[in-house]
């Protein structure tokens, strides 16, 4: 990394730090309690001298020396600069809270509303943060190096983290004020909030990211146009359309083929590997939003689904490197969204020639085609949107969308082959 780019990612991580004190300054002035891993500061800055960002640091020194005792002589050195991160993130929060001392909300709405807020400006500043990928906070770091030792998730180590912090929390004010202070309704909102926000916030970030790694971008990717992806409703008959579109380019083609290279590349069984490929429900994406699962790109301390999802993207990556293929699905259209030289295509289809293409494949219904044909819909939608931020089916994230319905399977290969042709494209 060069002394620039080194630069630039400092300055997108101290600007993190301090809008996630900001955050926490809103959430504070709303006095109804505030995010887990900030409450024991808060609880014993309400019964002691020292501020919230005194404590806070203090707080970041306990968590790296217990990172040290875990790790020992395996604690990389350059983690002791989290103790750093910590002065100045504890002295952005006492910074912060000076500045929004004019937030004084007086009703229960106002307070509430500040607290969604805070939430919302916390999950901007860790995305923020994590973006340069330079180093963790120590809260982070701990519960990283946790997950590593024990080879559990990094969602579930968080959610255990977070309610050890708050029992923690409670012992503090019990015994400093004989009631329980700084754990409220409002620590549970921020728990629950702060998680879908960083989802949301991290679909926002593609100019920035775009930019932090232009360098890298620039030496890695070709101009040529040498790769095309395709995104299909179920039913549609995306398949095999990529399929055959490989076949007149003379292309490799890539779609259940992954599968097997996914099961290589990340060690998960082929049965979950199939059942859980661009699968997700609605209830398990607002259970990875709460365990904030998404800030943490470290193979380690993945959960199983998003190993699969990590795996498939560093295939995808490796596939359109190499060049002259086709890739049907697996969010390769925003995979690959900053890559030069790729059409990005969605294929959808009327609901009569969608149901009548799956009661011929599966064998059963129309009726019951319908159904399936929705589940399996909204499974790749959720997918979607949780990994991507985006909506699966909107037009603006493709190149070209083509309806099978009206052209048919060899009508939408013509119509793909045609916009190929019309950039520029030309069969060697």
């Amino acid at each position: 990394m060069k002394a620039r780019e080194f630069v630039e990612r400092c300055a997108v991580f101290v600007t993190g730090l301090f809008v996630m004190a900001l955050g926490i300054a809103f959430t504070l002035h709303a006095d109804l309690g505030i995010t887990p891993i900030s409450c024991p500061p808060y609880v014993l800055s309400l019964g002691l001298r020292p501020t919230v960002g005194q404590f806070t640091i203090a707080m970041h020194v306990v968590f790296v020396l217990l990172q040290l005792a875990i790790l020992r002589k395996d604690f990389p050195a350059v983690q002791f600069l989290q103790v750093g991160v910590g002065f100045v993130f504890g002295f952005f929060i006492d910074l912060a809270v000076w500045l929004t001392g004019w937030c004084e909300p007086e009703s229960y709405a106002a307070r509430l509303f500040f607290v969604v807020l805070g939430s919302a400006v916390v999950a901007a500043g860790i995305t923020l943060q994590v973006l340069p990928k330079l180093i963790f906070c120590a809260g982070e770091g701990l519960m990283l190096v946790i997950s590593k030792r024990l080879g559990k998730p990094f969602g579930k180590v968080k959610v255990v983290f977070d309610c050890t912090l708050l029992a923690i929390s409670l012992v503090f004010s019990l015994v400093l004020f004989g009631e329980i202070r700084g754990v409220r309704e409002g620590t549970v909102v921020s728990a629950l909030l702060v998680g879908f926000f960083v989802g949301k916030a991290q679909s926002r970030v593609g100019g920035l990211s775009r930019w932090l790694g232009r360098r890298r971008q620039a030496a890695e990717w070709r101009e040529e146009y040498t790769v095309v992806t395709i995104a299909r409703e179920f039913g549609s008959g995306g398949h095999e359309i990529g399929e055959k579109l490989a076949k007149r380019l003379g292309w490799k083609f890539y779609d259940r083929q992954l599968i097997n290279l996914t099961v290589e590349r990340s060690g998960l069984s082929t049965r979950y590997v199939e059942r859980h490929d661009q699968r997700m429900t609605a209830s398990q994406k607002v259970w990875k939003y709460v365990t904030m699962d998404n800030i943490m790109p470290v193979d380690e301390s993945l959960s199983p689904d998003d190993r699969l999802f990590v795996a498939q993207s560093k295939i995808v990556r490796q596939a359109a490197g190499e060049g002259h293929c086709v890739i049907v699905g697996r969010c390769a259209d925003a995979i690959l969204k900053d890559r030069p030289g790729c059409l990005r295509v969605f294929v959808r289809a009327d609901g009569d020639f969608a149901r009548g293409r799956v009661a011929c494949e599966l064998g059963i219904s129309r009726e019951e085609a319908g159904r399936e044909i929705d589940r399996i819909n909204a499974l790749r939608a959720n997918h979607y949107n949780y990994y991507t931020g985006g909506k699966w089916n909107d037009p603006s994230h493709y190149d070209l969308v083509v309806d099978s319905s009206s052209l048919g399977i060899e009508g939408a290969v013509d119509a793909i082959m045609l916009a190929l042709s019309e950039a520029g494209y030309q069969k060697a």
